[in-house]
């Protein structure tokens, strides 16, 4: 299976970068300014639901479909207030298409939050991570206060080598993944034919860490005759929002079409 380290430490450089050139972000003080307390780790616009778990109502679409999202972020450093960017970035995508998304966090290994790629970090984290991510969904449909009419994935970078893996493993029962930047195309004992939730492969085509890794995670999913869609833009390594509409709008369109079986590919 490939570990997305490379990739994870071109993420963080990049937003460590930009957490550099915005002080008040990265926690900056003036000269002379008290002590504030400790930065809380959901970001203003978005909210708290349990311990490094956020999450955002963006409302519903026009058809009135009640989709929730679980974002499984890219690497985060433990910088305070560094997870604020893809979080406010999620919160702005869930009202401009229409869902609820939902942040945990993955485990902290060393000094930074990624998600587990290896055999050996899913046994030891994998049962206790989805346990956290059933019981958030249940939190948040109590908060919104209805259930949901689907569910997606959206893995970025880390997220998306292991978003990439409960899809074909059927690890996570949801109604559809969207993997961007990233993506394994190991997989020992895919799941059966009736419970595969299809996959959305977006190819960030600029970036040479994660590029070839999302066209053979494609070819896999080929291989097994997989539902899925793949699309390509000469994007670097980040979240390419035209990419993250065109998977949700497909998996949309899916849903709306059960019964159609076959699979696309696009370059932009």
């Amino acid at each position: 299976m490939h570990h997305p380290s490379a990739a994870g430490s071109v993420l963080l450089a990049a937003v460590l970068a930009l957490s550099v050139t915005c002080p008040a972000e990265a926690g900056a003080k003036e000269p002379g300014a008290k002590e504030t307390a400790k930065k809380a780790w959901c970001a203003p616009e978005v909210n708290e639901l349990s311990d490094h778990v956020c999450w955002a109502d963006g409302g519903v679409p026009a058809d009135g479909r009640r989709t929730l999202v679980v974002y499984m972020h890219g690497a985060y450093a433990t910088n305070p207030g560094f997870a604020w960017v893809q979080q406010r970035a999620m919160a702005l995508h869930a009202k401009r298409l229409g869902f609820t998304v939902l942040l945990p966090t993955s485990p902290l290994v060393k000094n930074a939050y990624v998600w587990p790629t290896s055999e050996a970090a899913q046994k030891e984290q994998e049962a206790g991570l989805l346990a956290g991510i059933a019981k958030a969904r249940a939190d948040v449909a109590k908060k919104v206060g209805h259930g949901f009419d689907e569910t997606f994935v959206v893995g970025f970078s880390s997220g998306a080598y292991y978003a990439s893996s409960l899809a074909v493993r059927g690890g996570l029962d949801v109604d559809g993944f969207v993997v961007l930047a990233g993506g394994s195309s190991w997989a020992r004992s895919p799941v059966e034919a009736g419970r595969r939730a299809p996959v959305f492969v977006g190819v960030s085509g600029a970036d040479p860490q994660t590029a070839d890794h999302s066209r053979a995670y494609a070819g896999t999913l080929a291989q097994l005759a997989w539902p899925y869609r793949v699309e390509e833009r000469k994007a670097g390594h980040e979240v390419d929002w035209s990419l993250l509409t065109h998977g949700i709008a497909w998996l949309r369109s899916r849903r709306d079409k059960p019964s159609a079986l076959a699979n696309a590919s696009a370059r932009h």
